[in-house]
Formats: C-alpha cells, sequence, structure tokens
C-alpha cells in the first residue's frame, strides 16, 4: 500500500485579491482620481509604555523648482502637492504600533490664510516645501482652520481678529510655529481627538541651502505665513492602551448642505386656497369698518 498522504490543492489567491482586500480609498484619493494604496493595518503587540524609535524625515533631496502652473491658485498646488506626497502621508502614521489611518481629507482652510501663503510661495519657489505634520487638541483645530497657525504671545500681522494665545508645550528652541517631519513624533501632543494635520511648509535656508531652525525631527517656522495645514488625516488605535476620541467635524460644512437641500414642494387644493383668501379679505373688510379715526377739537 501507497502510505504518501495526497494533500488537497490549496486556492492560490490571485494578485488582484489581495489588492482588493487591504486597498484603501481616502476622501482625497476619490477627489484627485489618484488609485489606491495597500496599507499594512496589522495589530502590534507592542506596549504603550515601551520607547517608541522615531526616525529622523528630515528631507534632503536638492534643489528643486515649482513650476508656474501650480503657482496659479491653491487648488491647482495642493492637488500637486498631494500627488508627489500621497504614499508618505499614508504610511507616516503606519510607524505607529497599533494604529489604523481611516481617512485623508480635505482641510477647509480660510481663503484670507490661502492667499498669504500662496502671495510668499510665489516669492520663494527656489525650494520645494517641506511636508510637515502638527498635533493639537481638538479646539485648535477649528481655530487653525480659521486664522491659520498663530505665534504664542504676539499679535497676527494681517488678521486684527485672530486670537493671541499661549504657549501650550514650551518653547524650547525659541518662539515660533512648531511642527514636525515625522507623524509618529506628532500623534504626542494630539490631545482628545483621532485627527492629525498635515502641512506644506516654506523653511528658510541659508546661503549653503541648509534649512534653518530645523532640529532633528522639529521644525520651527518665523512667520504666519510659511506653513498652511492641507489635509486632516484621521485614524483610530488597534490596541487597549489608548483611548479613541472622536476625529474633528467641520458644523459649517452641515450647515451648507442643508442649505442647498432642495426643498419639497407643497401643493396647495383651490379649495382650501379659497377659503384662506376669504379669511384674509373678511379681516381687511372688518379693519377697515372699525377703524379708529382721529377727530380734531376746535376751541
Amino acid at each position: 500500500m501507497n502510505d504518501k498522504i495526497t494533500r488537497k490543492a490549496e486556492q492560490k489567491t490571485f494578485r488582484y485579491n489581495r489588492i482588493s482586500k487591504n486597498s484603501k480609498i481616502f476622501e482625497c484619493d476619490e477627489i484627485f482620481h489618484m488609485k489606491p494604496t495597500i496599507l499594512s493595518n496589522s495589530i502590534s503587540t507592542i506596549s504603550s509604555k515601551q520607547p517608541i524609535c522615531v526616525q529622523s524625515n528630515v528631507p534632503t533631496s536638492p534643489l528643486k523648482i515649482l513650476e508656474a502652473q501650480y503657482l496659479q491658485n491653491f487648488s491647482n498646488f495642493r492637488r500637486h502637492f498631494y500627488h508627489i506626497n500621497h504614499q508618505k502621508i499614508k504610511s507616516s502614521p503606519q510607524d505607529y504600533p497599533s494604529i489604523d489611518v481611516t481617512d485623508i481629507r480635505l482641510a477647509s482652510i480660510n481663503e484670507c490664510v490661502q492667499k498669504d501663503f500662496m502671495k510668499r510661495l510665489n516669492e520663494n519657489t527656489s525650494y520645494f516645501l517641506d511636508l510637515v505634520y502638527h498635533g493639537t487638541k481638538l479646539d485648535n483645530i477649528k481655530s487653525i482652520l480659521r486664522y491659520g497657525f498663530l505665534i504664542p504671545n504676539q499679535a497676527h500681522p494681517s488678521n486684527r481678529e485672530a486670537p493671541i494665545i499661549v504657549s501650550a508645550n514650551g518653547r524650547a528652541f525659541g518662539s515660533g510655529i512648531y511642527s514636525s517631519y515625522s507623524a509618529v513624533f506628532s500623534l504626542s501632543y494630539v490631545n482628545a481627538t483621532n485627527t492629525l494635520l498635515v502641512c506644506a511648509a516654506i523653511p528658510k535656508h541659508d546661503s549653503i541651502g541648509k534649512i534653518e531652525r530645523s532640529y532633528a525631527n522639529i521644525l520651527v517656522l518665523s512667520h504666519e505665513s510659511q506653513i498652511i495645514p492641507l489635509f486632516l488625516i484621521d485614524f483610530k488605535y488597534l490596541d487597549t492602551f489608548h483611548t479613541n476620541y472622536s476625529c474633528f467635524k467641520e458644523v459649517t460644512q452641515s450647515k451648507r448642505y442643508k442649505r442647498n437641500e432642495i426643498k419639497e414642494i407643497v401643493i396647495i387644493s383651490r379649495k382650501y386656497l379659497r377659503k384662506v383668501l376669504n379669511y384674509i379679505n373678511d379681516e381687511v373688510r372688518k379693519n377697515n369698518r372699525y377703524q379708529m379715526r382721529p377727530f380734531e377739537f376746535f376751541n
């Protein structure tokens, strides 16, 4: 007798089947018509108390010139910026243990902030912009989208309505706007929200071409128009060591959608409409009949 055991043929998964299971399409992908990206969302068993190794993501690319077509308006610039950096944006939070990116959305930044940023961008086109991240609490996101980033203890140079804020995490590298090249580093500053800001920064360079005020993963900017939030990353924790909060939601957008909704047409029959009109006419006649008339008395 033959002692060999014949194994059943295992069903092979085709390439497109594997992609369809793990690929994700975010809001920005649909708007900019980008292809889905495969993301690894395996749950890590590393404890949150263990230190996380953060590698420096400081760009070392040579001198680049931004083409004129991307400097015409803010929409073209943001589309081009996402086209170049969408892979980095999607994979950057994945370095954090047990995290899953749920969506990448457009940040509805105020038009005044857009104009100030595009003005500075047109004045400095020799270097390509840097991709940076900013983590903050939920209440600050609304203020950033309306007034842009603000320097603590200083009034905004052009917008008088912008509030004067106080530094919340100290000023280890002097006064300015703090951001990070690492999304993992910025996640440590997120408070009571599961939304992270993705920004474009215009750092200042010295005569050699080196970025000024850059300290490992931290980038400090000296002016409000040097940085602007472009996208919002929504995420969730997959372990039990972190608490999941609600993502940032804009109330103004829902109000706009309600205004634009088509109202249902109410049809009133002629019979009831005639009764209403007759009632109004009767009230007008009564008012005209019993109205008070002034009389003049002569001595």
